[in-house]
């Protein structure tokens, strides 16, 4: 697959292409073959940390402390970053559940591109749960925890049909979501150790 790649994109796009514009004349409708190529188009997902940033600071001037998920140290604005808890490289997911705070030389010496272990995901579990609550499931919020939820539901496994009442079945979803991104595309473990 790999040393046909180049061809095989380009073939799919052209076929399905083809076969919308035959569609579109049975219905008595034309279709713009530029129209369709812009829709083909493959966008790029954004990396956008924002949101969570602005969650943390918040949270920090509020008085309420952040801590790393990782290290379990107390940050501050200038040590705070933003950790795709399942690397961005693995599996580009920008949803407010895999966006947790981490210390900055941890995020960016330490787990860097790498899934955590199960064992450093266990570890952490704790104080995702507390990072999910106090950021994004406020009982006074009406956007963030139907987003979260949304979110969670959509993209980690066995969630779909889950309420989503308990936080911990969302954890053991991220938890199965790992294994399967280790076992598929065998990603580097990040063992929590320095």
């Amino acid at each position: 697959m790999q040393r046909f790649s180049v061809w095989v994109e380009p073939a799919l796009v052209s076929e399905w292409m083809r076969l919308m514009q035959g569609y579109a004349v049975s219905q008595g409708r034309t279709v713009e073959v530029g129209t369709m190529a812009a829709a083909m188009t493959w966008a790029d997902p954004a990396r956008d940390v924002a949101l969570p940033r602005s969650r943390a600071l918040v949270l920090m001037e509020e008085g309420t402390p952040v801590h790393c998920v990782w290290s379990g140290r107390r940050l501050s604005a200038e040590t705070l970053d933003v950790d795709h808890c399942l690397p961005w490289s693995a599996w580009p997911c920008g949803d407010l559940w895999n966006l947790m705070p981490a210390d900055r030389r941890v995020n960016q010496h330490g787990k860097r591109e790498r899934l955590p272990s199960a064992e450093a995901l266990h570890h952490a579990g704790p104080a995702i749960l507390d990072w999910w609550s106090a950021a994004y499931l406020r009982p006074d919020d009406r956007v963030l925890p139907p987003r979260f939820r949304s979110e969670a539901r959509a993209s980690l496994p066995g969630l779909a049909s889950s309420n989503l009442s308990e936080l911990r079945e969302s954890c053991s979803a991220v938890a199965l979501q790992r294994a399967r991104l280790r076992q598929n595309q065998g990603v580097p473990e990040w063992t929590g150790q320095p």
